[in-house]
């Protein structure tokens, strides 16, 4: 069995505030240490569960998040985005995913860095119903035969994710910062909690037979809403559908749907035709520049990644 750990970073144990998630800075990088001892807990319980092999795919921001110096060295580790298939690239041959250190939906109340897709939208919205990234990432997988069966991330975040997978396992992370800076209160908590991520993740893929593929069937209508009027003309370069904030587009099917948005969202036209040389490009230079050319860590007064 081949299992696929996709990671985002706002959901890892350890996390408290945003600038932890936010690329280039020092808090990011001590957030880096974060996610990669969770992904390590996930690849630990895949193979405690019966996986053949298991593949990271690095999914926050440009895709170069996890230290990979330090992961598993029985996983094999995928950072970047790609252009075919959109953003994710060659994932086909996985038969099941587990996803680590989800956030909530764009607009969701109270949530830790609540965003969908990305932080340029208020609110996403596919057949006139706000969605998160595991009801579009889950629907894109999902056609692909794919099914999630694992999430960790804050406690909305999962409760989103599940009514819509509602077979998946799931574990619950903390986002107060006492959680983490309380000493041996914050170890034992971080203990436990990744113990549990590498349990949950295990039996996951133990019942990868009860998981089922989400398939949302066409056709789709996507609406994509804007924080401000100003970027929502930004960025509508393919001149889909405007009115006001409001971006919007039809598809037959998630994965056309989801290409759609990702050219709204990061592609503008005159690249698209060099789409696969530019993704090269961004992946090499983030490789380095991650790896290479990090800040040094601040935790803050964490207890411990």
């Amino acid at each position: 069995m081949h299992v696929g750990i996709f990671a985002d970073i706002e959901g890892s144990f350890g996390i408290w505030r945003m600038r932890q998630c936010r690329m280039g800075t020092r808090e990011w990088q001590y957030g880096r240490a974060c996610l990669t001892e969770d992904v390590n807990h996930a690849i630990q319980g895949a193979f405690d569960g019966g996986a053949d092999k298991v593949t990271v795919k690095d999914t926050h921001e440009v895709g170069f998040n996890c230290l990979i110096d330090r992961l598993d060295s029985r996983a094999k580790y995928i950072g970047g985005h790609y252009s075919s298939p959109s953003l994710f690239g060659k994932i086909t041959d996985l038969d099941l995913v587990l996803y680590v250190a989800i956030h909530a939906a764009s607009g969701t109340e109270g949530a830790f860095f609540p965003h969908t897709h990305y932080g340029i939208f208020s609110e996403v919205r596919l057949n006139n119903r706000r969605v998160c990234e595991m009801d579009i990432y889950g629907a894109y997988l999902g056609e692909l035969g794919i099914p999630i069966g694992f999430v960790s991330g804050e406690d909305i975040a999962v409760k989103q994710a599940l009514a819509s997978l509602p077979w998946a396992r799931s574990v619950v992370v903390d986002k107060r910062k006492e959680a983490y800076t309380s000493s041996e209160k914050s170890l034992r908590y971080l203990k436990e909690g990744r113990a549990m991520l590498r349990q949950t993740a295990q039996e996951a893929v133990r019942n990868a037979s009860k998981m089922q593929p989400l398939v949302i069937p066409g056709p789709l209508h996507f609406e994509a809403v804007f924080r401000t009027r100003l970027l929502a003309d930004k960025f509508n370069r393919w001149k889909f559908k405007q009115t006001g904030e409001t971006v919007e587009w039809e598809s037959e099917n998630m994965i056309d749907g989801f290409d759609m948005l990702n050219k709204l969202t990061f592609i503008p036209p005159k690249i698209y035709p060099f789409r696969r040389q530019f993704a090269f490009l961004l992946r090499s230079y983030f490789r380095i520049k991650n790896t290479y050319f990090a800040p040094k860590p601040n935790s803050e007064d964490a207890a411990e990644t």
